[in-house]
């Protein structure tokens, strides 16, 4: 039985709850709303173009379905200041419940949202509205998803936890992925009336899970002691992050744009590229993105497990740098129209991303002081997902403008140089936290 008082104890073992139970709050709860997030993507990328947008020509139609989805990751930012405000102030337990339903409810309304033939021009703007739902929820979930690992967890393993929220991207990637094989089986009629609507409409069962679990999760020590501060509850956790932390912002941003731009490139516009314009079928393309999961996801947790021999930064540094050298290779494979070799250049190249990514949660989150940590984080993720989204549709746009791919490679290759710059910059993290006491912006706290 949990006690209700206790003696002092060391930050993340107060009344801490069982490493099973924030591992599951942390996994669950992401894995359901990337599990929305990716089935949008998706849909974007095979069948919007023509539910949506049918009037136009097929290259038209599909960029304006691929900006629709950006729109979610530019809504980021936003969905981390309002929830970022109260993560930090209201908690961050009720912020999560709130993103999730939040989420959850747009997905499904997509999934209901009549084509173009029944509403004409409304119908793509209230795609586009529920897009930017989305986007917010997704802003405002993964601050609070990582801290309630973090700060639970005893120091030495808060790589490891931080790492459990980054799951849910692959695990999210794979049942989106298992979801829209299995309605593709299908005629393409079929698919493009009602079959693209199943994986948007079965959210609403996953739902009541990830609000079980959530619900049972109480807040970290860090917050408590935090939020008890009258000077604390009267300042705005955006305006304090922007005024005194901006270098850890750039930082922050910095480490997460590279994995976050090469991710998408290689889940959504690859999908689009070797389907639409090297001709491939979706049965061939599809499970590059099963493939891209399971990389992804193997390499978080290894990332995590060296992390604590090698320093997160250096694990951080040489999974960017290594992005930087696969650019070119990675889009040479997909070129072949091989499916072997398209499934090798997504592998590699999400192990890259996964190790990057497993570490990086805990690291930016920790730049930052526990009163403002929910906004900070989420706003460096927030901003460096709005990087990432609008990367499948400029790239739609040079590939279309060039005929290669050459473009998106330097693409890729000159974010991935960005990200290790940021990498190098991240501090030597001593102890618990890494901010100066005094939570200054002082260079010299962020850069070695």
């Amino acid at each position: 039985m949990r006690q209700r008082t206790a003696p002092a104890s060391a930050p993340g073992t107060e009344s801490a709850p069982s490493a099973s139970r924030l591992a599951s709050a942390q996994i669950i709860g992401t894995t359901i709303e990337w599990y929305d997030f990716f089935i949008y993507g998706t849909a974007s990328a095979l069948v919007f173009n023509q539910v949506f947008f049918p009037e136009l020509p097929s290259l038209v139609g599909t960029l304006l379905a691929l900006a629709t989805f950006g729109a979610g990751f530019l809504a980021r930012p936003l969905g981390a200041i309002v929830f970022g405000h109260f993560g930090d102030r209201v908690g961050r337990k009720r912020t999560l419940v709130a993103t999730l339903l939040l989420m959850g409810g747009a997905t499904v309304a997509v999934g209901l949202l009549p084509s173009y033939e029944v509403l004409g021009a409304a119908s793509p703007l209230l795609l586009l509205l529920l897009r930017i739902i989305q986007g917010m929820a997704v802003g405002g979930e993964w601050g609070g998803a990582a801290l309630i690992g973090i700060k639970h967890a005893e120091p030495r393993r808060k790589t490891l936890f931080g790492a459990f929220a980054q799951l849910g991207s692959p695990l999210g990637l794979v049942l989106a992925t298992v979801v829209f094989l299995a309605v593709t089986a299908g005629s393409d009629a079929w698919l493009q009336s009602w079959g693209w609507r199943i994986p948007f409409v079965a959210s609403v069962l996953l739902i009541p899970v990830g609000l079980v679990i959530r619900r049972k999760i109480q807040e970290s020590p860090d917050f408590r002691a935090a939020n008890r501060s009258a000077a604390t509850a009267r300042r705005l956790p955006v305006a304090e992050v922007l005024r005194k932390d901006w270098r850890r912002i750039l930082v922050g941003v910095g480490a997460f744009s590279g994995v976050f731009v090469t991710y998408y490139l290689l889940t959504t516009f690859t999908l689009v590229y070797a389907t639409d314009t090297l001709g491939m079928s979706t049965s061939l393309t599809l499970p590059a993105n099963l493939i891209a999961a399971v990389s992804e996801g193997l390499f978080v947790l290894v990332g995590a497990f060296l992390a604590p021999r090698f320093t997160a930064r250096r694990v951080a540094t040489v999974s960017a740098a290594g992005l930087l050298v696969w650019a070119w290779p990675a889009f040479a494979l997909v070129d072949t129209e091989r499916a072997g070799l398209l499934y090798l250049g997504v592998a590699v190249s999400m192990a890259f991303v996964g190790a990057g990514y497993g570490v990086l949660a805990t690291e930016v989150s920790l730049l930052f002081r526990p009163e403002v940590r929910y906004t900070g984080a989420s706003l460096c993720y927030g901003i460096a997902g709005s990087i990432g989204g609008i990367a499948p549709s400029l790239s739609t746009y040079l590939l279309d403008r060039s005929g290669s791919t050459t473009p998106v490679t330097v693409l890729t290759a000159g974010v991935a140089a960005a990200m290790t710059v940021a990498c190098v910059a991240l501090p030597h993290r001593r102890g618990d936290d890494a901010p100066s006491p005094a939570g200054t912006s002082d260079t010299s706290a962020v850069v070695h």
